[in-house]
């Protein structure tokens, strides 16, 4: 049976869970340093696979549904990151939440950044 470890800090972004994940996986220690940072992060570009995978519904194959705003707020993610203190109110904040819980978008430092499943919403291009 495969020993699991507990991850060494406490985080949100569906990102470096996934990373983290599969470090785990690979019995590899999640933060020793590679090429001078935690090991996890050699693993985002596999996550982002994985995260672009899972957002579609497993029953039907298809994306799920995405309001209306939170797409907008992905167009607007798809030309530049965002600062989240340009973004006002509980329905921002929601917006905000709903995408970096489905691993569209993820939130550094008072950043918000589209990811590969973000892009893959409505197959928004990365024109920068």
């Amino acid at each position: 049976m495969r020993e699991t470890m507990t991850p060494a800090r406490k985080t949100n972004d569906p990102r470096e869970l996934a990373a983290r994940a599969l470090c785990r996986f690979h019995g590899v220690p999640e933060d020793t340093q590679f090429e001078g940072k935690p090991m996890w992060m050699s693993y985002l570009d596999e996550a982002d696979a994985v995260l672009a995978a899972v957002a579609l519904a497993p029953d039907e194959g298809q994306l799920e549904y995405v309001p209306v705003r939170a797409y907008h707020v992905l167009r607007r993610l798809s030309e530049g990151d965002i600062g989240t203190d340009t973004m006002h109110g509980r329905e921002d904040e929601g917006l905000v939440r709903f995408l970096v819980s489905r691993g569209l978008a993820v939130e550094t430092d008072g950043v918000l950044k589209i990811t590969v499943a973000g892009k893959a919403i409505g197959e928004i291009e990365d024109e920068r």
